[in-house]
């Protein structure tokens, strides 16, 4: 039987929509882009494993409410001991998410990968829907086996005290900090591929 992975995706809250027009106004468009590690993750993690993937609910202009309906969706086709991962603001639900609901399954592995959990002036971009108590999220060590925290310090999108917070409030998370990966839109992510499979 394979081990399932449910992947939350990120994306973008905007406080008014003149701020979402200009993004997608100044957005670079890139015709060649290379494919992310998250694209891939089916690819290379092997037949072992059974990656879903769901597209959140309008991804530039998130709301919680509905990726919350979305993905509760999802969960009833994923068994005990899943992998669940969240990039960004996808990891940012996974906290919110976990801290305010009972969840039925037991999670094998949690990886929360540069998750944002205030507004931290970065960009335009807000929490909004997506804000928590994040001195709750202690109560996720109860369903799940296995923690890990990913942050870059250099990253440019949400800034590495976001994870340093997380860290704060879950101490019992694994830690995983590097100088150089920005917010993890690499083609290749093999440190988060390694402790999969070595779990």
């Amino acid at each position: 039987m394979k081990k399932q992975i449910l992947f939350i995706h990120g994306g973008s809250c905007y406080e008014k929509m003149e701020d979402l027009y200009e993004y997608l106004r100044t957005k670079p468009i890139n015709l060649n882009k290379d494919k992310k590690w998250t694209e891939l993750l089916n690819i290379n993690l092997g037949e072992n494993y059974e990656v879903i993937s769901p597209t959140m609910p309008i991804k530039h202009n998130a709301d919680y409410e509905a990726w919350k309906i979305w993905f509760e969706r999802y969960v009833e086709f994923i068994e005990k001991e899943v992998i669940l991962i969240g990039h960004s603001l996808g990891g940012t639900f996974v906290l919110k998410y976990l801290s305010e609901n009972s969840f039925s399954k037991r999670i094998s592995q949690l990886h929360l990968i540069a998750p944002a959990v205030f507004d931290d002036g970065l960009t335009s971009e807000k929490l909004l829907t997506f804000s928590f108590d994040i001195t709750k999220i202690n109560i996720i060590s109860d369903i799940c086996s296995d923690i890990h925290l990913w942050a870059s310090k250099d990253d440019d999108c949400v800034s590495f005290e976001n994870s340093e917070r997380v860290k704060e409030n879950l101490p019992s998370i694994e830690f995983h900090v590097f100088e150089d990966k920005k917010h993890f839109n690499d083609p290749t992510f093999p440190e988060l591929l390694e402790v999969i499979k070595k779990k």
